[in-house]
């Protein structure tokens, strides 16, 4: 809600100027690593920790997958093909980091955003602890500030983001627990099956 309300009163590209200006060489260094914990590759560790330690969770976290991709790039690609990034827009303004690419289309919604939020908000759900539910989003958010920090996209991509990775997260949830009640159903009847066989 606040980062909706910055929207409204600054506009998109104030908003993102406040954020993009205000750097500092240390920022610099930080951010263009903390980028990547909403990088697609960030996937791999969830999926290795699901199979080896919560193998009944592995359906949650294909679902996140799939839900996730499929409306980020379906707004990026379909709905939003031509949406600039920052410097296709603002030019001159921009301030690039050494060794980050910038890049200049398919700005809406930004996908590391969707991906931080998705699995933020998945792990959460998963630990079950409210310091969980603030530790994880706070992450996730500061992967979104990331985002507008290194010119990569606008706060309107990622306030989008944002709420793409919730409905993806809220969705593969609802998928999980719809497969869960399925396996304890499928359990009890043969439990129940079994004792009659005896």
């Amino acid at each position: 809600m606040l980062i909706g309300a910055f929207i409204t009163v600054f506009g998109k590209q104030e908003s993102f100027l406040i954020v993009h200006t205000n750097n500092h060489p240390a920022f610099d260094y930080f951010f263009q690593y903390w980028t990547y914990l909403g990088d697609g590759i960030i996937w791999i560790p969830l999926f290795i920790y699901s199979i080896l330690f919560k193998r009944e969770f592995f359906i949650a976290i294909l679902a996140s997958l799939i839900i996730c991709t499929v409306l980020t790039h379906f707004l990026k690609r379909v709905v939003f093909p031509d949406d600039l990034r920052p410097i296709g827009v603002l030019g001159d303004k921009i301030r690039t980091i050494s060794g980050v690419t910038v890049h200049r289309v398919h700005s809406f919604p930004s996908g590391h955003t969707s991906t931080a939020f998705t699995l933020a908000l998945l792990l959460a759900y998963r630990l079950d602890k409210l310091i969980w539910a603030f530790f994880f989003p706070l992450i996730a958010f500061f992967v979104g500030y990331s985002r507008v920090y290194l010119a990569q996209h606008f706060v309107t991509d990622v306030f989008a983001g944002m709420l793409v990775g919730i409905v993806s997260a809220f969705l593969s949830i609802l998928v999980y627990r719809a497969f869960r009640r399925k396996q304890i159903r499928k359990q009890q009847q043969e439990h129940v099956t079994s004792k009659r066989s005896l």
